[in-house]
């Protein structure tokens, strides 16, 4: 469970960056990473539209992390 907690970070990301390169979902489905590549051409004049998901990304991947860690010291505590 610990394990599976902590490589949802990883996957989260992996995923992420295969939609980014348009290797994801298809046209229909939403994607954190393909939201990213579409919201490139307005980086110069809005730049919190790529930066959204870029941020959600990297939010989910740290909480997915952070609740990992949580659970392994619970389990370290209680002497398990």
């Amino acid at each position: 469970m610990i394990t599976a907690s902590l490589d949802v970070g990883s996957v989260v990301l992996v995923l992420a960056s295969l939609s980014f390169l348009g290797l994801g979902q298809s046209a229909p489905a939403q994607g954190l990473g393909a939201d990213t590549a579409r919201a490139l051409p307005e980086l110069a004049a809005h730049w919190w539209i790529p930066a959204i998901p870029g941020l959600a990304v990297m939010a989910l991947s740290l909480v997915a992390n952070l609740a990992g860690n949580a659970v392994r010291n619970l389990l370290a505590r209680d002497g398990r």
